[in-house]
């Protein structure tokens, strides 16, 4: 691993930094000149900023980006530069996270925030200075993600006129400038990053006094002269210090390697000589074999496999150890373009690995030492070609199933079939499950999407009583046109339901149906009749919710037929159905599912008033705020004009009308908020609800 892993940098949040600036400073006026912001308030929204950033954070990748724009909308709006700064800060960590998981429909949206981040960020005034480099670079590496690369380049440029407003605090002076360089290497551009190195390089000697953060940031320059082939700098920083901050088994190697790529090789092998003189003293076995593959994982990757190779040839045993050096080595031959070494070493590999007997028991509950680590390493270095590749000659089948998907993707189909062995017994959790029908009925269905149906029309040919494969299969003769073998198919499979007559594997076999007749356009009347036959043969309407509700997640992508037979079983609008239907919308985040029980979930008015507000507020996190306004007219009218008996006690009225009052003001509604605050019971915690509600007049 780099050093920067070994020594994890210890940075203090910009946000906490700004909310603690909020809470403590002396009222700040608003751009427009027109709005004061008291320390009371900076307090609330402060509080309430990050609740719902913090509510971004857990949305889906989808719905996080229009959450993140509005953020920024408001900043826009409110026109305070310190809570501009949060914004900003909170927005790009959102980001962070969003790069690599987005929808290819959502992708064009990420270069309009990010414009919208550097428009806030430019204006912020000098005395902002720390936080507008920070938004700056870390706008300039999101763009670099995105392949945005030339505006990347000269919004980091951006940054780096700004980082010179960085004053007194050498601390975060120092991490701008490394922060700096790892943009600059992101977006390609070494000499600008060795320039922020070098000044990085010279203010951590000069001003640092901690020596934890010296520490700390020498070894993170170190790491980034190496990103950039300077090998002799790297050598430089790191006299500055003690042996004990670093290993030189990686560190030195790293450097070794370095020069190795920079076309010095003698300097590469004055550095690794030493260290492999080192490890062969080692008297133990075991640490002396640790230590010289590191040596190998952290020098192949320079292509000096032979050299490499070497190396490997002094480790005795077929061990883990040996494994994942001749991994490293098999899959630098592939990056290199030395297909020889490759096989060579791939060869040796699977020939430790049986040497071992470890290639039944590979990926298995009981292997500790050999796919675990090799799977990381593979994982962070992209080895997973080679890795697949000893997984395949292993045939090891408790990891077989990443080989088998590869070859059913790229449509290999026979040599899929080939591959799976008979029995194909897995080790899952506790137990030993034998797979082959599963793959090999993978494979068919696979093969019947791409036009060969052979395989699938004879594997399903004998199915005589599972109900979910015939359904699987049909779907899928279904899917490419041939609806007669379908509807034999779906035929079969409810001869084979009706004859089930237990509990609730009845209901389950035939809600299985239903939904995959739906969902291929067919009829399904007559299914559901019998569902609602086998519910109603509990006479217990807290039974019947039960089992209507142990189907729900046969219905996930039929919903309206799921509620169809809750209206027919009379129980959509029934405590328990509801209560439990409910609450499990609510647990899914399905905000419109939820909206159905109003009125009906809960066993009291408070409960009721309870669950109201809940859905309510799972609009709210959504961004629904025009259905969340509409819904808590519900409550409010209520509360105003329900009898006695829809009311919870008068004890608890106050505590709901001041969560709806919250709950108003998240929706933009500030004015009928401070209304509705005034129906709480006169006290000094009405007042203090006033004053809350009171910040977001403006």
């Amino acid at each position: 691993m780099m050093l920067t892993q070994c020594l994890r940098r210890a940075k203090l949040s910009l946000a906490l930094i700004i909310a603690s600036q909020l809470i403590y400073s002396v009222p700040i006026y608003a751009a427009d000149a027109r709005i004061t912001i008291s320390k009371a308030c900076r307090v609330e929204l402060t509080g309430e900023s990050t609740r719902r950033w913090n509510e971004i954070s857990g949305m889906s990748p989808t719905d996080r980006l229009p959450a993140i724009i509005r953020e920024l909308e408001n900043a826009e709006r409110r026109g305070d530069t310190t809570f501009t700064t949060q914004t900003l800060d909170f927005a790009l960590k959102a980001i962070a996270t969003q790069v690599q998981s987005l929808t290819y429909k959502d992708n064009p949206k990420l270069p309009t925030i990010l414009d919208q981040i550097v428009v806030l960020a430019k204006p912020l005034p000098s005395g902002y200075s720390l936080g507008k480099t920070h938004i700056l670079t870390e706008s300039a590496i999101a763009y670099g993600k995105i392949g945005h690369f030339t505006i990347g380049q000269q919004t980091l440029q951006l940054a780096a006129e700004s980082v010179s407003g960085i004053r007194n605090t050498p601390k975060d002076l120092v991490a701008a400038h490394i922060r700096l360089a790892e943009g600059w290497i992101a977006l390609d551009q070494p000499a600008e990053a060795a320039s922020s190195l070098n000044y990085g390089f010279e203010q951590t000697i000069k001003n640092l006094k901690d020596p934890y953060a010296k520490r700390e940031f020498l070894s993170q320059i170190v790491n980034l002269y190496l990103q950039i082939y300077q090998p002799t700098k790297a050598l430089e920083v790191l006299k500055q210090l003690s042996p004990e901050d670093y290993d030189p088994d990686i560190t030195i190697t790293q450097i070794a390697a370095t020069y190795f790529k920079a076309r010095d090789p003698v300097k590469a092998k004055q550095l690794l000589d030493p260290l492999l003189k080192a490890a062969l003293a080692i008297k133990d076995v075991e640490q002396r074999e640790i230590k010289l593959m590191t040596l190998v994982l952290h020098y192949a990757p320079s292509g000096d496999l032979r050299r490499s190779q070497q190396i490997v040839s002094l480790m005795k045993r077929p061990n883990s150890f040996r494994a994942r050096s001749w991994l490293t080595i098999a899959a630098e031959g592939r990056k290199f373009n030395q297909p020889e070494i490759r096989e060579s070493a791939l060869a040796r590999l699977v020939a430790d690995a049986k040497a071992a007997k470890i290639d039944d028991q590979f990926g298995g509950r009981f292997d500790n030492e050999w796919y675990g680590e090799m799977s990381n390493l593979s994982q962070t270095r992209a080895y997973q070609p080679e890795l697949k590749a000893l997984i395949a000659k292993l045939r090891a089948v408790n990891v077989l199933a990443i080989v088998l998907r590869d070859l059913i993707a790229n449509k290999q189909f026979t040599t899929a079939r080939q591959m799976v062995p008979r029995p194909m017994i897995v080790q899952i959790d506790a137990g030993y499950f034998d797979e082959t029908d599963r793959w090999l009925d993978n494979i068919a269905i696979a093969a019947l999407e791409a036009g060969q149906t052979k395989d699938a029309e004879a594997r399903i040919a004998g199915e005589k009583t599972d109900v979910r494969r015939l359904l699987r299969f049909a779907q899928a003769f279904h899917r490419r046109g041939n609806r007669s073998l379908a509807d034999q198919l779906f035929t079969r499979s409810q001869v084979i339901a009706n004859s089930i007559s237990a509990l609730p594997t009845a209901i389950t076999t035939h809600a299985a149906i239903a939904n995959a007749l739906i969902s291929t356009n067919r009829p399904a009347d007559k299914v559901l009749n019998r569902i609602v036959t086998l519910i109603q043969t509990e006479k217990a309407s807290p039974q019947q919710a039960q089992l209507l509700l142990s189907i729900s997640a046969e219905f996930n992508a039929t919903r309206s037929a799921y509620f169809t037979l809750a209206e027919r079983l009379k129980l959509l609008q029934q405590v328990d159905f509801a209560a439990l239907a409910g609450n499990q919308a609510i647990a899914n985040r399905q905000p419109e599912e939820a909206s159905r029980f109003i009125g009906y979930a809960g066993r009291n008015p408070s409960e009721k008033f309870d669950f109201a507000l809940r859905v309510v507020e799972l609009n709210l996190t959504q961004g629904n705020f025009t259905k969340a306004r509409s819904l808590l007219n519900i409550p409010i009218q209520t509360l105003r004009n329900g009898s006695e008996s829809s009311l919870p006690p008068i004890a608890e009225r106050s505590r709901f009308w001041g969560r709806i009052a919250l709950n108003l003001v998240h929706t933009g509604d500030t004015k009928t908020a401070i209304a509705i605050a005034q129906n709480v019971t006169p006290s000094p915690e009405r007042e203090q609800l006033l004053q809350r509600l009171r910040c977001y007049q403006d």
